[in-house]
């Protein structure tokens, strides 16, 4: 490991003790902890295009003038209005 300084604000600092009391850490743990969550983690596995197999995977019916997937800001407007 590497030894880092981090300046936080006073409110924050006092959460992060507060947590770290809570769960029988150290404060320093919470913030590893707190940080390998970050989906940008560089641990964590690169998307593929794999991982979007659920585009398409919808279909509209086609209504007039055009398909549901097309005008679908539309269609949620109308539904919030009423």
């Amino acid at each position: 490991m590497r030894r880092t300084q981090v300046q936080l604000d006073e409110a924050t600092y006092e959460f992060a003790q507060r947590c770290a009391l809570s769960e029988g850490k150290s404060v320093a743990a919470v913030i590893r902890e707190a940080l390998d969550q970050r989906p940008t983690h560089p641990i964590h596995r690169r998307m593929t295009v794999d991982d979007f197999t659920f585009i398409g995977s919808g279909r509209s019916k086609p209504t007039a003038p055009h398909p549901l997937s097309e005008r679908h800001d539309e269609v949620l407007a109308e539904d919030f209005a009423s």
